[in-house]
């Protein structure tokens, strides 16, 4: 499996701290979901890792920079000139245990942390990292007081997360690489818009607010509503079982135009120069002939600083859009193949620390998956050591002798995916990341097992 060198250049100031961390790296990513002595090996190694934890040297801000640099050069590798930095939140539930200082989340008894991240995604679907992660804690009796929040400066609200990640995650985008920041209806927010615009970023956002007003004084949802048809387009809706949701295809009729959105009255100056109104460009794609078992057929309406000046374009932006449930195979990833709202831990501290690492094991989960459908052909050497991908191939073929070449990734991901419940027939595609995380965690147990025979 992967050596995780790389992050021996946390620069804790401690040497021993640098290469336990690249070591706790390479322990947990053998059984993902399983808890940190299974993943080790035995008691003292899982000890080492608490220790890790307790050591204050160890910051998680050090392993989410990283994280970040490693991207980078993933983006600058693949000589692609657009990158998707995909923005969303995320809540892990640890209402299991007894840390005062962990937040609320959605009802009064859950206590927790909410988990802001931004991944880099290709316009292919390419995965390229962990770009920027924050964790934010809400306080205790902060729930329902919407109409305070409304006077507060943007800076005081919790919905400063875009701003600071998109400002974070530019850091990591390579020269001559155009970063465009996606998000869903929460990044619906005229100050975040505003920010974009003074740093020159670029946004793809979901609309929440078509109330907003036009220079036209129309809001902008009667505006999308009197804009002309302009062609027609289908996508690809994937399964999703967290809501039940079935994949399909859907066909949607697409609209587009140019227009301004004026500064709300009510929001809060933070400098002189704050705009008085946006140029913006919307999209509008709603599905024709949805099923009749689709509880919601898709109704997009999409705003951007990008110009749409023609169909072609006005569909590009909404592919790219679809490249926002790549964050969610993220967060399901990190939740149940990485277990990480399972973990045990004595403080808010040592949780933050283990969320930073599992974030980098779920990250390469989406990584050698998404290999496998890329790059098919590649040898799978990129990814397993040479015992590894030796006995990976025994155990799927039954065999008690390995090929003399290495299988490709792609034969070798489907080799994990088997072992991790994936039936393999003509009908099933490709296998999908919860059958390679229970496969890895089944290959690190026979792996293990090999050594005492």
């Amino acid at each position: 499996m992967k050596k995780y060198e790389e992050y021996r250049g946390i620069k804790s100031g401690d040497e021993d701290i640098d290469k336990r961390v690249t070591k706790t790296l390479e322990q947990i990513s053998r059984e993902p979901g399983g808890s940190i002595q299974r993943s080790c090996g035995d008691v003292h190694q899982a000890k080492a890792v608490y220790r890790l934890l307790s050591n204050k040297k160890f910051k998680t801000e050090s392993v989410t920079r990283v994280s970040g640099e490693e991207s980078k050069k993933r983006i600058e590798v693949s000589g692609e000139r657009i990158v998707l930095i995909v923005q969303d939140s995320s809540e892990l539930d640890y209402s299991h245990l007894t840390i005062e200082d962990m937040g609320i989340l959605g009802s009064k008894k859950q206590r927790g942390i909410m988990l802001h991240s931004a991944i880099g995604v290709g316009v292919g679907n390419e995965i390229y990292g962990l770009m920027g992660q924050e964790t934010i804690t809400r306080e205790v009796g902060s729930k329902g007081k919407s109409k305070t929040r409304k006077n507060k400066r943007i800076e005081e609200k919790e919905s400063y997360k875009w701003i600071k990640m998109m400002e974070k995650s530019e850091k990591n985008i390579p020269a001559g690489v155009m970063g465009v920041h996606v998000s869903d209806r929460e990044g619906d927010i005229y100050e975040y818009f505003e920010k974009c615009e003074k740093n020159e970023s670029k946004y793809l956002c979901r609309m929440r607010h078509t109330y907003r007003r036009t220079s036209e004084s129309k809001a902008v949802s009667e505006y999308m509503e009197e804009l002309t048809e302009a062609g027609e387009m289908t996508v690809q809706i994937p399964r999703d079982s967290h809501t039940k949701r079935k994949a399909r295809e859907a066909k949607l009729t697409i609209k587009f135009g140019k227009t301004e959105i004026m500064r709300s009255k009510n929001l809060k100056k933070t400098s002189a120069d704050d705009y008085s109104k946006l140029t913006v460009y919307v999209i509008y794609a709603v599905e024709k002939d949805a099923p009749v078992n689709v509880k919601e057929p898709i109704r997009w309406q999409l705003i951007t600083n990008i110009a749409v000046q023609n169909f072609d374009e006005a569909v590009e932006k909404i592919d790219w859009y679809t490249k926002r449930w790549r964050i969610e195979d993220f967060h399901h990833t990190l939740k149940n193949g990485c277990s990480i709202e399972k973990r045990q831990a004595s403080s808010k501290e040592k949780i933050e620390k283990l969320i930073a690492l599992y974030s980098v094991i779920a990250i390469d989960i989406l990584i050698m998956t998404w290999l496998a459908r890329a790059k098919p052909d590649v040898s799978c050497e990129i990814l397993f050591d040479d015992d590894e991908w030796k006995i990976l191939y025994c155990v799927a073929k039954k065999t008690k002798i390995p090929p003399v070449s290495p299988p490709t990734v792609c034969e070798a991901v489907r080799f994990v995916a088997i072992l991790g419940g994936f039936l393999n027939r003509n009908s099933d595609g490709d296998p999908g990341v919860k059958s390679i995380w229970l496969g890895l965690s089944k290959l690190r147990t026979i792996f293990f097992a090999k050594q005492f025979f």
